[in-house]
């Protein structure tokens, strides 16, 4: 080997120690192993921004699912509410009283020496047809225990075109039966004793309703053979071999539909007679 080639290898060499040496202080006298070392804590960075990812990600979840109960709570509390509500048909239902029917009802039919624990009754919505063929909504406030079968009858009637003047309740009429047996009007509850009699009413548990009462009048006897007809003015009607409209009957179909469900009729009674009247014991 000349002394050309010698000097060649010579200088490459210096330059490589050279760049060695810059590269050393450059990286502040750090080697390659020990700058492997010391970068080894990066990847906890990652694995801190890893947990605060995950930490809003649980924190979004939560977040969700709270969001969800909260939903599925108040989708509850509707249910519930509703679930006392007995749907029988469109039109047609039963629900226990709420403050606002109380409301109406307080001091009236509902007096406040009344013995009949509120959660006894049940307020009904339906339909009816009135003396015109219209369809109507009626109210009735009854006993718990007949609330479903006057629903159905009631029901049939309509869907039969049975003609009944009018549903309301008897606080309407402030309480007063003979001014809603004038008015003709068909209701239940209504927490009074028997006419002439100090004898709680049917009525008032709510287990008695009375059906177009001015066509179906109130008949009582007296020792001397003479009568009493409520309410005043349906006396034409007192007479049941007349023929006349919305006369209830054995073959009415209101009395039909009521026998089946068990209830008693007014009009077979013997001491008195009472052919608006169909109640039923619990």
């Amino acid at each position: 080997m000349n002394k050309k080639y010698l000097k060649d290898f010579a200088f490459l060499g210096g330059v490589i120690i050279f760049c060695a040496i810059a590269a050393r202080i450059l990286a502040g006298g750090e080697t390659l192993e020990e700058y492997a070392q010391k970068n080894d804590k990066l990847p906890e960075v990652s694995a801190v921004a890893s947990s605060d990812a995950d930490s809003v990600i649980s924190s979004k979840n939560s977040n969700k699912e709270a969001s969800l109960a909260s939903s599925q709570e108040d989708t509850q509390a509707l249910s519930d509410d509703s679930a006392d509500r007995f749907v029988y048909k469109d039109g047609f239902y039963y629900e226990p009283i709420s403050n606002e029917i109380f409301q109406r009802i307080s001091g009236i039919s509902y007096p406040v020496d009344c013995s009949v624990p509120l959660d006894d009754l049940m307020y009904l919505s339906l339909l009816y047809n009135d003396f015109n063929g219209d369809t109507q909504t009626g109210e009735i406030i009854c006993n718990k225990t007949i609330a479903e079968d006057l629903l159905e009858i009631f029901c049939e009637l309509y869907q039969n075109g049975y003609q009944i003047e009018s549903i309301k309740l008897i606080d309407e009429y402030n309480g007063d039966d003979t001014a809603s047996m004038l008015a003709n009007n068909t209701s239940c509850f209504n927490y009074r004793v028997v006419e002439g009699t100090t004898r709680l009413s049917n009525h008032a548990k709510g287990l008695a309703i009375d059906l177009n009462p001015f066509y179906n009048p109130y008949i009582t006897y007296n020792k001397d053979g003479s009568i009493n007809i409520s309410p005043k003015g349906s006396e034409a009607f007192a007479d049941r071999s007349s023929s006349f409209p919305y006369k209830i009957d054995e073959n009415d179909l209101a009395y039909k539909l009521f026998k089946e469900h068990g209830f008693t009729w007014g009009g077979n009674w013997n001491s008195v007679k009472d052919y608006q009247h169909f109640e039923r014991s619990k």
